[in-house]
């Protein structure tokens, strides 16, 4: 068994966030002992207590040349005895390689990619800070190819590995108590959005795409507002609602602690958003045995082309995707539940953190 310690200075809480604190708590109850270094008060500070994680709060620290901060993490991680550190943010990145080079190499840094990589960053400032990371771990292959492009990174040190799924959370069930336990009607049609409410997840996209579909059935935008940002998006989206007199065919839902009843009580997953580095929402979905229709870019395009089982639209297009909504409804078009299932099992939790271990063995 081994000493890990998950670092995240951010006060941010959306899927990068909540795959660091999962993949800390799947790596602890495998038998390691697991620290989470983290702002006090931070989204990951309250669901690592939640989950009874270990945790020590760290103070913020800046995007570069943070020496001294790196050094009181060093000392910390030094008393803990890690011997290895997992980040997941790029504001993580500087302080990460410090403590790497400051231990000299005696704690191993390891960099779960969570945004995509289109930039070139050839120059020698990131390739040096990127010599200090010990692994460079990508959820698809696709986000694999952007490293080799874009960055002087060995591709020896390059690993696939997804973000994992708990497949006891996410399995299908019976459509019409699942309705019931959500307040939804029994025999309507139902396509369901489930994101964050801001615009690169395309809600207004699917509002757009309304005007012209000719198929009946209802829209359900399930979800909540980014924390710690100031926006009117969420009002946006109910006032065009309201101004194209769409009210009998979209219904809001806020955030469920158990996504799954959402995904077992729609008949399609619509991921509509501008671009999904992996694409959680996807294999979730597929997990319940609920077929997608995805925007063709980023995350959702490699998975569901992995798995030869969706749907695709024109990005940012919605007359595209509103044929391709009244296609998929009138058509009576359907994957096999077993097959959609049976491909999210790939993505079990298990498996990726076997495939963790293999790095730090």
């Amino acid at each position: 068994m081994h000493k890990i310690a998950y670092l995240c200075g951010t006060k941010a809480w959306g899927g990068l966030e909540m795959n660091q604190v999962r993949n800390a708590e799947w790596m602890r109850d495998r038998g390691h002992t697991v620290v989470v270094f983290c702002l006090k008060d931070s989204p990951v500070y309250n669901a690592a207590i939640l989950k009874n994680l270990s945790i020590l709060i760290i103070k913020q620290h800046r995007h570069h040349y943070d020496f001294f901060n790196a050094f009181m993490l060093l000392n910390a991680l030094k008393a803990l005895k890690i011997e290895h550190l997992f980040f997941r943010a790029t504001f993580d990145m500087s302080i990460a390689a410090s403590i790497r080079f400051l231990s000299r190499g005696r704690i191993k840094t390891h960099y779960f990619m969570e945004m995509a990589f289109e930039k070139n960053k050839r120059h020698f400032f990131r390739t040096w800070r990127y010599s200090f990371f010990d692994s460079w771990i990508c959820p698809l292959a696709y986000l694999k190819e952007q490293v080799l492009i874009n960055s002087n990174f060995p591709e020896k040190k390059i690993l696939v590995i997804p973000s994992g799924i708990d497949l006891k959370e996410f399995k299908p069930t019976n459509k019409v108590e699942a309705r019931e336990k959500l307040g939804l009607p029994s025999e309507r049609k139902i396509i369901g959005l489930i994101g964050r409410f801001e615009s690169k997840k395309g809600q207004m996209l699917a509002l757009e795409a309304m005007k012209y579909v000719t198929t009946d059935f209802l829209l359900l935008l399930v979800g909540e507002e980014t924390l710690d940002q100031k926006s009117n998006y969420l009002n946006e989206l109910k006032q065009y609602t309201r101004e194209q007199k769409l009210e009998d065919k979209v219904q809001f839902l806020n955030f469920t602690q158990s996504p799954a009843d959402v995904f077992n009580a729609i008949d399609w997953t619509l991921m509509a958003s501008y671009s999904e580095t992996f694409g959680m929402v996807t294999l979730e979905s597929m997990a319940c045995g609920t077929a997608v229709i995805g925007s063709n870019t980023g995350g959702t395009k490699s998975l569901l082309n992995e798995g030869g089982l969706g749907v695709f639209f024109e990005t940012k297009n919605p007359q595209d995707l509103a044929e391709k909504l009244n296609n998929a409804l009138s058509s009576n078009l359907k994957f096999s539940e077993k097959e959609l299932v049976n491909f999210a099992k790939e993505f079990d939790h298990n498996l990726v953190c076997e495939k963790i271990e293999n790095i730090i063995n």
